[in-house]
């Protein structure tokens, strides 16, 4: 082992040390960089990936846009609207409240891909339903926690790892969403059975309940309406991709199908429309819709796309020392090695840090390029999405993820605590993940 490359894994480790002591993860992922990168003697590099990343708009496109769709559901209602529709059949069958809860924290996370905001729109009508219903407050936190944390964003567009898989990989995004519907559903579901049967056999519910005191808003013609406003840009995305060629005129003027920006501008622009309920208050309502569409998209470059400008400076680092190049080519090498550790990489990484999206970035950034140019573009999408997924399952368990604090205090249990209930669904779930890479690979 040479010696730039024990200097990557000395800083690496000093690095994650520092982020688990509470140093902000932006500003010691590019004082890392800027370290290995000055050992090296090209410290400029880091400034040039800075610039660089900046301005791809293949990446902070979609990401703002989908956080600004976001916000804009969540000014407007749509999001409740949404949760209120898919909660109502849980009411009359209690003991479907922990998959069903679970179930509807996915789908939010589909449509939103922030965990804590999923898990803001979701928490204060399920978590009360579930106490009323009988369950112990720690068993409906973890079934918020694994419902809006554990992969739904996989199925956004817009997600950060989707568009960091196909920025690196240069595939459709369609492409990549097709590869992960399988494992993030065989994740999902092992996750969800193991929660289940845990909560089941530590006894966290009680028959003797009954529902009451909780949000009992009658469903109605427009609220059903609403509600189909939060998955509509997906829906439009999944539906208009090329290869199934249901809208010819539209691909005449976009041959690779629409961008994920214009569809979700086009969406704020329907739900500004569709919210809209009196003409007097147009002008009001159109300016405070628009207003949370930047601020969404403001919000996203601050906590998303800051973290993926400061994992490529990481990066940059690592690859100035020559550590990108022997993790490539041992994952190139074996699949078998490839399949374990994508998603145990990442998922270490994400319970340390607290965050699942740096980890996945850095992963898909560093090593699928140098895969693909092996020629294995299908086993560095798999590569990818495992890592996705691992990434995603390590946040769910981190002490010190966003989405784990606000969950705990929402239903006012211990972090601790939250921890330990969810830990053998997560690992569950991260085995079916290494295993569906070992089968498919």
């Amino acid at each position: 082992m040479n010696s730039p490359l024990i200097a990557a894994i000395l800083i690496s480790t000093a690095a994650l040390l520092l982020i688990r002591r509470g140093v902000d993860v932006r500003f010691v992922l590019i004082v890392a960089g800027l370290i290995m990168a000055t050992i090296i003697g090209t410290p400029w590099v880091i400034l040039d990936t800075f610039q660089k990343v900046l301005g791809r708009g293949d990446i902070i496109g979609p990401i703002c846009t989908a956080m600004g769709y976001a916000f804009v559901l969540k000014a407007t209602g749509c999001d409740r609207d949404m949760v209120r529709l898919l909660v109502q059949p849980l009411r009359r069958v209690r003991w479907l409240m922990v998959p069903g809860g679970v179930a509807i924290g996915f789908v939010t996370n589909m449509a939103i891909t922030s965990q804590t905001a999923s898990a803001a729109a979701v928490g204060p009508i399920l978590i009360p339903l579930m106490i009323a219903s009988g369950y112990a407050p720690l068993a409906a936190a973890g079934t918020l926690l694994l419902g809006c944390s554990v992969g739904g964003n996989l199925f956004n567009p817009g997600e950060p790892d989707i568009v960091a898989i196909r920025a690196s990989v240069n595939v459709d995004t369609g492409d990549i969403l097709t590869a992960a519907f399988l494992p993030n559903m065989i994740s999902f579901i092992v996750a969800t059975i193991v929660l289940t049967f845990l909560i089941r056999k530590l006894k966290l519910w009680s028959l003797a309940n009954t529902v009451a005191d909780t949000d009992e808003t009658p469903i109605t013609r427009p609220m059903v309406l609403r509600a189909f406003l939060p998955p509509l840009p997906i829906l439009i995305l999944l539906l208009l991709q090329p290869r199934f060629n249901l809208a010819p005129a539209i691909f005449e003027m976009y041959p690779q199908g629409l961008q994920v920006s214009s569809v979700m501008l086009l969406c704020s622009g329907l739900v500004m429309l569709v919210t809209l309920k009196e003409p007097r208050t147009a002008i009001a309502h159109i300016s405070r819709v628009t207003i949370e569409f930047f601020e969404g998209m403001g919000f996203a470059f601050a906590k998303v796309i800051s973290l993926i400008l400061a994992a490529a400076c990481f990066l940059a680092g690592l690859d100035a020392l020559g550590a990108i190049a022997k993790l490539t080519k041992l994952l190139s090498y074996d699949v078998t090695v490839a399949a374990i550790l994508s998603p145990v990489i990442t998922w270490g990484l994400a319970i340390i840090s607290g965050s699942g999206t740096a980890p996945s970035v850095a992963f898909s950034q560093a090593v699928l390029p140098g895969v693909v140019a092996t020629g294995a573009v299908s086993a560095a999408i798999l590569m990818g999405v495992a890592g996705a997924i691992g990434a995603g399952l390590g946040r769910t368990m981190s002490p010190v993820s966003a989405i784990m604090l606000f969950t705990s205090t929402l239903a006012e249990v211990e972090p601790k605590a939250l921890v330990k209930l969810v830990t053998w669904p997560i690992v569950a779930s991260l085995v079916s993940t290494i295993v569906y890479g070992l089968v498919v690979s």
